[in-house]
């Protein structure tokens, strides 16, 4: 009986003592948080039109920022995610910054949030005012075609050649292709950080109707939108092929349909690799059509026999086979109009220091050469991930023709063959350097010229540079293609332009 009594005291009593030890525990847990848990006070954006990149910078005031911290920031970009970035601390107590590279063009909204690790959020937004690059220089005038404020008067060429706009407004050009009757196509690539991005990119055709050497608005076709980065494209027998990500495209009777092409035709599905999935075409001598297969990492040993190779097929994507192995990076391709074979430019391994291993430009005179991709780097350098054993060896391996230079990021390659330039330039080898993007003291962004004597690669020489101002880029070079006229085109992703470079005694 005093049992029972005891346990109905004790229900009575429990509303009491349940409330007293909710409020106990809840000061416990407040006494366990530290003092300045909360979210960030503050965060604030500035734009970089110059260097092309977004300063966030964030006030959160705390005792231990290795403990209490702003771990993850987010950048969205028209509403659409373009990078996260994770931290396991903050620099400072109080005020930092971060500074993060992406690709803004003149009226994106770009937002960012600050999130603590213990507690909230803070976001800012900003609308890009502009990205035209102002170069203040003493003496330097703007004497461009059109409306563009682009510096080219800082590009230095050899005596004799100018540089000028061609084309402008082409949203990303990259690779171009010229047809028998002199039309231009251009393919585009999107920039990293939305090249996942399910908007496309656009393809584009250029028709000089007045022959004045720049091409006016109403010149310049959209042949098509909303594409997978058509980055290659090449022309044959009346046909426009494009090689997106994810498959290559034919656009037939092309010429005579600019304004309103017949629907596409797909005749080969490609591996949808977006690292180094921006692929590059090329009709051969041999009349089959060749391909670039990126290497779908930065370096690995891959399951995919046709990863990290140069392939060639029949124009309607039958009979493919693998043309050369181990290329890690082909974005350009060329064959001497001497010999007919094929030359190529690589782009080395990333992550093994500021001059290691060199970029690359190789001869690939027959099938079946195997260029030392993912094993051997630069001819000599086995890879310490993958081929760092004292029984190794890269002599099995085919060497670089030419070193081209560590993280200058070769591309578009051509055999120069017109007329207009002196003779010591004909037959030679032109090679757009896309430029480094991750050195600490960045390099590239030129042209190179590799001269050839009896078929093999003697010497390596700059013949367009300015596109990089104290370590600062404010164009990016990535496709060469010779006019009728012998002029040479020079396509930049970075400004969307299309360069005309000639020559003149006068």
């Amino acid at each position: 009986m005093l049992h029972k009594d005891k346990k109905s005291i004790s229900t009575k009593a429990s509303p009491f003592w349940t409330v007293k030890a909710f409020a106990a525990m809840m000061l416990l847990i407040m006494l366990a948080l530290p003092a300045a848990a909360h979210p960030p006070a503050q965060v604030g954006l500035a734009y970089d039109s110059q260097n092309m990149s977004l300063n966030v910078t964030t006030t959160h005031a705390v005792s231990n920022p290795s403990s209490h911290y702003i771990f993850k920031i987010d950048i969205l970009k028209n509403g659409e995610q373009v990078l996260t970035k994770e931290y396991t601390s903050q620099p400072t107590s109080s005020t930092f910054s971060y500074n993060y590279s992406l690709n803004a063009s003149k009226g994106d909204v770009l937002k960012a949030t600050a999130y603590c690790i213990i507690a909230g959020s803070k976001s800012a937004e900003i609308t890009v005012e502009d990205t035209k690059l102002v170069v203040q220089q003493a003496g330097v005038k703007n004497t461009t075609n059109g409306n563009t404020s682009l510096p080219i008067e800082l590009i230095k060429l050899p005596p004799g050649f100018k540089i000028e706009i061609y084309a402008e407004n082409l949203t990303y050009a990259r690779s171009m292709a010229l047809s028998p009757e002199g039309t231009l196509y251009v393919g585009t690539r999107r920039p990293f950080e939305t090249l996942d991005s399910p908007h496309g990119s656009a393809l584009y055709a250029i028709v000089d109707k007045n022959n004045n050497n720049h091409a006016e608005a109403s010149e310049i076709y959209v042949i098509a939108e909303g594409l997978n980065n058509p980055n290659g494209v090449a022309f044959k027998d009346g046909s426009l092929y494009v090689a997106q990500i994810n498959r290559i495209i034919r656009f037939d009777d092309i010429e005579a349909q600019l304004a309103s092409p017949k629907e596409q035709v797909t005749i080969k599905e490609l591996p949808p690799y977006l690292m180094h999935g921006w692929r590059y075409i090329g009709f051969g001598p041999d009349g089959k059509l060749y391909l670039a297969m990126g290497a779908n990492c930065n370096v690995c040993q891959h399951n995919d026999e046709l990863n990290a190779t140069i392939v060639r097929m029949n124009p309607d994507g039958s009979d493919m086979e693998i043309f050369a192995k181990g290329v890690r990076n082909s974005v350009g391709f060329d064959w001497d109009p001497a010999t007919g074979e094929l030359w190529f430019t690589d782009n080395g391994r990333d992550l093994l220091g500021n001059d290691v291993p060199s970029d690359e430009l190789n001869h690939a005179p027959v099938q079946g050469l195997n260029f030392g991709f993912p094993t051997c780097h630069s001819g000599s350098i086995p890879d310490p991930d993958l081929g760092s054993d004292k029984n190794y060896t890269c002599n099995t391996m085919v060497p670089p023709s030419w070193m081209m230079g560590p993280h200058v990021a070769p591309l578009g390659m051509r055999f120069y063959t017109g007329t207009q330039f002196p003779v010591e330039y004909r037959g030679q080898i032109f090679i757009a350097e896309h430029g480094s993007w991750n050195r600490d003291a960045p390099i590239g962004y030129r042209l190179a010229l590799v001269r050839l004597q009896n078929n093999t690669a003697v010497g390596h020489e700059v013949f367009a540079e300015g596109w990089l101002q104290n370590e600062t880029a404010w164009g990016r070079p990535v496709d060469m293609q010779t006019l009728k006229d012998g002029s040479m085109l020079v396509s930049d992703d970075l400004n969307s332009v299309i360069y005309r470079i000639s020559y003149s005694l006068a």
